[in-house]
């Protein structure tokens, strides 16, 4: 993911062979004829096959004019990098490797396809014929500021240009890793925050956009926006603005269902569900401090609306929890990051 810096130079370019300026994204809401998957798919390939010495990017949300000058207007639309890299899927060969994420800059958000110079065994072509504009089997690639079908000497270069690029075994590598933390997360020994905490690194390293974000979210904390998004972080549970405590000298021992029946009959607290938008290490810490007793133990959590609901104003919230509804969270965020790994 670009740098607020970098973004602002990549603004203050002309649109090239490694730049592309749009001014809306892809509409595939509207795309019974598939000419906006085509129009896609046409673009992967041709930023992937150009011959470069770095990174190219299509920045979604501004216009340029004839004149060369570029106007901000942002993006309204938001899909996940995950749609688009379905969309790639058995339709191009070989498969090609590139990121989408949004930015927000100026007040306003933009979407970027970010394409890393990648070694492939071949240049990158259509593997179906049933795509508008573009041929099965033919090569496609940017020539100036536009994508243009390459004629065989062009071929040839961006083959011999491939086949320059150092061989890297950092695929093979990044495999085998990811099988170990794969096999690291069925081990209910292991931690989540120690293995996020190296996943991070990792991430970073090899440009997982998608896993970096979410390594990143879940150790600092999520934000609403985020977690309302992804529901892997929602859970039922009570609230309320009043904290309790149960006195530990008390003679009666309550119960999970004790507790529940109390909370049910107080008007003061409401049962719905509540999107947890603290980070792992605060789950584990309530985990932990619940014990083993999982008939009488239950956990505070405080937040705020602003936290939990997004609102201007912060007014604190207690949450109520089981030993259950932890365990189901950090179950939950478990899967969710192997979901994450199984798709790289």
């Amino acid at each position: 993911m670009i740098t607020d810096k970098e973004f602002k130079d990549i603004l203050n370019k002309n649109e090239s062979t490694i730049l592309d300026f749009k001014e809306d994204i892809y509409d595939f809401n509207n795309d019974r004829n598939g000419n906006q998957t085509s129009k896609f798919l046409k673009d992967v390939i041709s930023f992937s096959n150009t011959i470069r010495t770095e990174k190219s990017f299509i920045i979604f949300g501004v216009r340029e004019s004839d004149n060369k000058t570029t106007k901000l207007k942002g993006i309204s639309k938001a899909f996940d990098d995950a749609i688009l890299q379905q969309k790639v899927k058995d339709k191009v060969i070989p498969r090609p490797v590139f990121s989408y994420y949004t930015k927000e800059y100026d007040n306003k958000m933009f979407g970027i396809l970010e394409f890393p110079i990648t070694k492939y065994e071949m240049p990158i072509m259509p593997s179906v014929s049933n795509l508008k504009g573009l041929e099965q089997g033919r090569v496609y690639y940017r020539n100036g500021s536009s994508n243009t079908e390459a004629k065989a000497i062009d071929t040839i270069r961006i083959n011999e240009w491939l086949k320059s690029l150092p061989n890297n075994g950092a695929k093979n590598s990044l495999n085998s890793e990811i099988s170990k933390y794969l096999t690291k997360l069925t081990d209910d020994k292991i931690k989540l925050s120690a293995l996020l905490t190296k996943l991070l690194l990792l991430a970073k390293e090899n440009e997982l956009v998608e896993l970096q974000n979410f390594c990143e979210s879940e150790i600092s904390g999520t934000d609403f926006k985020d977690v309302k998004a992804d529901n892997h972080r929602v859970l039922s549970c009570y609230w309320s603005w009043q904290k309790i405590e149960i006195n530990p000298f008390s003679m009666i021992k309550p119960t999970v269902q004790l507790l529940k029946n109390e909370l049910d009959g107080n008007l003061d607290f409401k049962k719905g569900k509540i999107a947890i938008t603290h980070p792992i290490i605060t789950i584990e810490k309530m985990i932990k401090n619940m014990g083993d007793d999982l008939n009488s133990s239950y956990g505070i959590l405080e937040t705020n609306t602003k936290a939990l609901l997004g609102m201007e104003k912060e007014h604190t919230i207690f949450l109520y929890f089981f030993p259950d509804d932890f365990e189901r969270l950090y179950r939950a965020i478990k899967q969710k990051l192997i979901d994450i790994l199984m798709q790289i």
